[in-house]
């Protein structure tokens, strides 16, 4: 009793870590990468009321099965509106998972104790804690893959129908984030286990194609309901996709076209800083492979598919790595047991040693994303400048109040604009709006190309801009107050050029001349119309 309250209690303090690690300024960093999509697709389903069409910007976007959008606008809508927290709280939660889950296998193959090492390892792995506190379907994924592999090891010989119902429909649920690796990748690494000893042989049954059957049913509903709910006039259709996206690219990439080894290289940054053990863990099975446990080599032989299955496709990006990530450190925290183990048998003390590498990686985890993440976002960025064209607009009008006009924006930008109004109006940068001219003509062309009237002295039109251009619409700013982004911290450090945005807000008292005091944010460098200069 007193050894299982110390597991307990070690497993509390894991988890506890875990969660810190992954909340811990959640809400600091802004929109980041992929998880724009994410955010804009998951707004425009809020915004509209249709929750079977994805839209990015406007346009019909059907790239991921719906169920992920589904997981962040329920989500939203418990916590009262789109965020980051909402936004990225479903891939929290599927990453603080996936590390009891690495536990729980840890245990059932090995020991409590690897599992406990194991579990360590993936909570401290940085691309894993990066990419758990992202928006995507990635970590999802990765959650689903390990609970059906889980699941399998409870029972690896039952042949239940509630056994095989539940693991097809980890399956089926896990393909409906991402795609159909779902279901590849729970088979290529159960696949060693299942044809040793013909036990592949007992699981051919009836019951088993009942449970695929159901699963497929199931793994079809949100395809169903857009056909049948969606706008008769959308242009995709999900199905094409799974298609295109799992079959097309495998065998004939159109993108993400990676050179051969990225895996190689790619796995071992994405597990460190403990890449040197599992690999220092297949070195050692591989030496030892007829003595090892058999439990070891399905391991390393499941980890072997996936890697080759990923390879051989054609189409290769840096975080597809990332489903290989948790059964590397699962090998890892075999070796480290197995060298513990022997250190001991040799009279060698070897106790706190790991305790304190595991604490100094959490609190270097903690550092970054409590403090390094928040000061990089502050200062300019995306947040500041909407912060401060609504702090303008108010100036006029309630925001829910105000209408927008996004031309070609900045996908970050249409999240933090929200207002709880009108949805937003998406122009693309192919449409025929006025280039030149003034806020007149581009109001009329407005009114005509959208079908419905826009209130000039309630609407704001911004735009995509970055400093060293020209400004765009420049004539807007006759009439209109202008906010132009400022770069974060981040970007000032790094001296990188992010693409920023433009705000044209119009002028309260309909002046023709811009003060110092009303136009935010721009410098002497900007181009616009010289009665419009600053005066410094």
């Amino acid at each position: 009793m007193k050894f299982w309250e110390t597991e307990r209690r070690a497993l509390a303090l894991l988890l506890g870590v875990s969660a810190l690690i992954l909340l811990l300024g959640l809400g600091g960093r802004e929109l980041w990468g992929a998880e724009t999509r994410w955010a804009n697709i998951a707004l425009q389903m809020l915004q509209s009321g249709n929750y079977f069409d994805p839209y990015l910007k406007g346009s019909a976007y059907y790239d991921k099965p719906l169920p992920s959008y589904w997981l962040i606008t329920a989500t939203a809508w418990l916590m009262g509106g789109l965020n980051h927290w909402s936004l990225r709280l479903s891939s929290v939660i599927a990453g603080w998972f996936s590390i009891w889950l690495v536990y729980l296998i840890g245990a059932r193959l090995f020991s409590k104790g690897t599992g406990l090492i194991a579990g360590w390892m993936l909570a401290t792995t940085f691309f894993f804690i990066f990419w758990a506190r992202v928006a995507t379907a990635d970590m999802l994924t990765v959650c689903g893959v390990l609970a059906a592999y889980w699941w399998y090891w409870r029972g690896p010989d039952d042949t239940r129908l509630g056994r095989y119902s539940v693991f097809f429909l980890l399956l089926a649920l896990t393909s409906l984030f991402k795609g159909l690796i779902g279901f590849i990748l729970p088979g290529l690494l159960l696949l060693p286990h299942l044809l040793s000893e013909g036990r592949w042989k007992r699981h051919l049954n009836l019951r088993m194609c009942l449970a695929l059957l159901i699963a497929a049913l199931v793994y079809m509903v949100p395809f169903i309901l857009s056909h049948l709910y969606g706008s008769p006039t959308y242009r995709e259709s999900g199905l094409d996709l799974v298609f295109r996206e799992n079959v097309v690219r495998f065998f004939h990439p159109f993108d993400n076209l990676g050179p051969i080894y990225t895996y190689i290289l790619y796995l071992p940054i994405y597990t460190l800083p403990w890449a040197p053990c599992w690999i220092l863990g297949l070195w050692v099975a591989v030496r030892n492979w007829r003595q090892i446990e058999p439990n070891t080599r399905w391991l390393i032989m499941g980890l072997g598919l996936l890697f080759l299955f990923f390879t051989a496709s054609g189409s290769r990006r840096s975080y597809y790595v990332l489903p290989l990530v948790p059964f590397a450190q699962l090998l890892a925290a075999w070796w480290v047991t197995r060298r513990l183990a022997e250190q001991r048998a040799a009279g060698k003390v070897s106790g706190p040693g790991w305790k304190r590498g595991f604490a100094a990686a959490a609190g270097v985890l903690l550092l970054v994303i409590g403090v390094a993440y928040p000061w990089t976002n502050g200062g300019g960025g995306v947040m500041k400048f909407t912060a401060d064209v609504r702090e303008e607009a108010t100036k006029s009008a309630p925001w829910n109040q105000w209408r927008m006009v996004l031309i070609d924006v900045d996908n970050k930008l249409p999240m933090y604009l929200q207002n709880q109004g009108a949805p937003f109006y998406y122009v693309d940068p192919s449409q025929g709006f006025p280039r030149e001219g003034d806020s007149a003509a581009f109001m009329a062309w407005l009114d005509k190309s959208s079908g419905q009237h826009w209130d000039p002295a309630h609407t704001i039109i911004l735009a995509q801009y970055q400093k060293a251009d020209k400004l765009p619409l420049s004539y807007l700013a006759k009439d209109h107050r202008v906010i132009i982004t400022k770069p974060n911290n981040g970007a000032r450090l790094f001296h990188s050029r992010d693409t920023g945005s433009v705000a044209f807000i119009p002028d309260e008292h309909g002046s023709r001349d811009i003060s110092a005091k009303t136009l935010l944010n721009v410098d002497s460098k900007v181009d616009i119309p010289p009665q419009e200069a600053i005066s410094e």
